[in-house]
């Protein structure tokens, strides 16, 4: 009797590449923003809506939604910004020169 199962052949199996990474991946960088001219960080908007609830002056109301969105996933803590991740752990919000 035939067998029902269609499955791989043991000669199309594929094997699972598994990486290991030398450095942690703790800090997340984002590159600066063309539009500031190099004024401020990328996440300037964010750390001053966490810190005191206010936005910057040139923003429009859309983007004023999207940074009270985009803040909900950030905390201080020591004067630095921190994105909480998923499992827990708090990633450092660095410039692209401090991931360098």
């Amino acid at each position: 009797m035939a067998s029902m199962i269609n499955g791989p052949k043991e000669d199309e199996a594929r094997p699972i590449v598994v990486e290991q990474k030398k450095e942690l991946a703790y800090c997340m960088s984002i590159e600066e923003d063309e539009e500031k001219n190099g004024v401020g960080e990328w996440y300037s908007d964010i750390l001053q809506y966490v810190k005191d609830g206010t936005y910057p002056m040139s923003t429009d109301k859309n983007d004023q939604l999207t940074i009270k969105r985009l803040s909900t996933n950030y905390i201080i803590y020591g004067e630095r910004l921190y994105r909480r991740s998923y499992d827990g752990t708090h990633l450092l919000s660095v410039t692209a020169k401090e991931a360098q």
